[in-house]
Formats: C-alpha cells, sequence, structure tokens
C-alpha cells in the first residue's frame, strides 16, 4: 500500500466501520418481520389459524 497521509488512512477507518455498522443494522432490521403500526403481534392476517385447523387430524 502507497504511503498515505495519516488523515486519509484514518478517513478510510472511520468509513470502513461506518459500513460495517450499516451492514450490521440492515442485517438485524432484515431479520425481524415488519409489522404495519397498531396491528397485535398474533394477528392471523396471513392465515395461520386456518392453517392450523386443516392439519388437525380428522
Amino acid at each position: 500500500m502507497p504511503n498515505l497521509p495519516e488523515d486519509i488512512v484514518d478517513r478510510i477507518k472511520s468509513l470502513e466501520r461506518q459500513v460495517r455498522q450499516l451492514t450490521a443494522y440492515v442485517h438485524t432490521r432484515a431479520a425481524a418481520p415488519a409489522r404495519a403500526a397498531g396491528e397485535a403481534p398474533d394477528s392471523s392476517r396471513d392465515g395461520g389459524e386456518e392453517e392450523a385447523a386443516d392439519e388437525r387430524p380428522a
């Protein structure tokens, strides 16, 4: 690596740190399901209750 001034190296390190933080934030947010405002966590909007009824033995 060429001989760079210390302030440039510090700025590059700072940018790399920010990219790692943003990447971690994006992956963390992507893992959590998004909900509409006011929607209950156990909402059957996706039809979860009907599916459970179909899986019971007859």
